[in-house]
């Protein structure tokens, strides 16, 4: 396992779980929302960002950790591994809230720093009703069906770092 995709509905814990992997594994961690957003939310330009991204999927070893449609059917193609965290809606709209909360004035460490956190109802609406996860299946059946795990929980998650 040398190529690691993390996937799931914002909010479900892509990046923590991303960092704890790569503390285990010794595999460089890359996050989407690093590639595809610049400060105050404004969108690397496409032609950038696509370029970016196949030279990382490119690479032999890695674990990319993310939600960004543009891209995602490539990325899970050349994915060894694919980790998909496919939790439930209210879970992911309360981390949701939460993250908003504690860093309603500062950027998260996987966003570029003038990225601050913003509350916005229709993001809230997405993960409540998890309307990701209807694209999120169709990349996975467009990728072939690589070696998929899915998380349905934290707690499974959290079974399976321990035995790592």
């Amino acid at each position: 396992m040398d190529r690691i995709a993390i996937i799931g509905i914002s909010a479900s814990g892509k990046s923590v779980f991303g960092r704890e992997l790569a503390r285990k594994t010794g595999l460089p961690l890359i996050h989407m929302d690093q590639l595809f957003w610049q400060g105050n939310w404004q969108e690397v330009p496409e032609a950038e960002y696509l370029e970016k991204h196949q030279e990382i999927i490119g690479q032999d070893r890695w674990i990319i950790e993310g939600y960004i449609e543009e891209s995602m059917a490539d990325r899970l193609k050349r994915a060894d591994q694919i980790v998909y965290l496919d939790y439930p809606g209210w879970l992911c709209t309360l981390r949701l809230i939460r993250r908003w909360f504690i860093h309603r004035r500062s950027a998260r460490s996987e966003l570029p720093k003038e990225a601050l956190e913003k509350f916005k109802y229709d993001t809230f609406w997405k993960i409540l009703l998890r309307k990701e996860r209807i694209r999120i299946e169709q990349a996975l059946r467009l990728a072939g069906n690589p070696a998929t795990i899915r998380f349905k929980s934290p707690h499974e998650l959290n079974e399976f770092l321990q035995s790592k």
